[in-house]
């Protein structure tokens, strides 16, 4: 009775063709959230240079423990519940705004605090403005309704 040949080919190739995969897949995800970064960097920054002031009141203020790090600043990633109004409508809306904020100005954005946003109208998407002491990083801005808003008077 003979024994079958064994070769380290039918090691490797399986554990080579893993490592293929793998890294195939990991590129793809990396891939999507650089367009998926760029595209929010993108979207508040055409807010911010066609969309219309308002000023918003933040109504909660929650530090997602996230920070990012670059153009000689550190930034928290927070998620504000704001409510948002323009002067040239009559109605506010709420929307929960996750945004970047550097860690020196973190006090200016704390419940109570009203501070200068632009928006959308057609999509009610928001923009932080930031203040001209701080470099801007709008890497991680996204807006998105709040649940529970209804359209309200002044």
């Amino acid at each position: 009775m003979s024994a079958p040949d064994f070769s380290v080919w039918w090691i490797l190739v399986p554990v080579l063709a893993w490592l293929v995969v793998t890294l195939g897949v990991t590129l793809l995800r990396e891939r999507r959230k650089h367009r998926a970064h760029w595209a929010r960097a993108q979207k508040a920054t055409d807010i911010l240079a066609h969309g219309r002031p308002a000023t918003a009141q933040v109504m909660a203020f929650s530090d997602t423990g996230e920070r990012r790090s670059g153009m000689g600043a550190i930034w928290a990633v927070a998620t504000l519940h704001l409510r948002v109004q323009a002067t040239e409508i009559a109605e506010a809306f709420e929307v929960d705004q996750t945004t970047s904020i550097d860690l020196a100005e973190l006090p200016d954005y704390a419940a109570g605090k009203t501070i200068a946003v632009k928006f959308d109208p057609a999509s009610r998407d928001v923009a932080v403005e930031r203040s001209t002491r701080s470099a801007a990083y709008y890497g991680a801005d996204s807006s998105r309704p709040h649940a529970a808003a209804k359209a309200t008077g002044p």
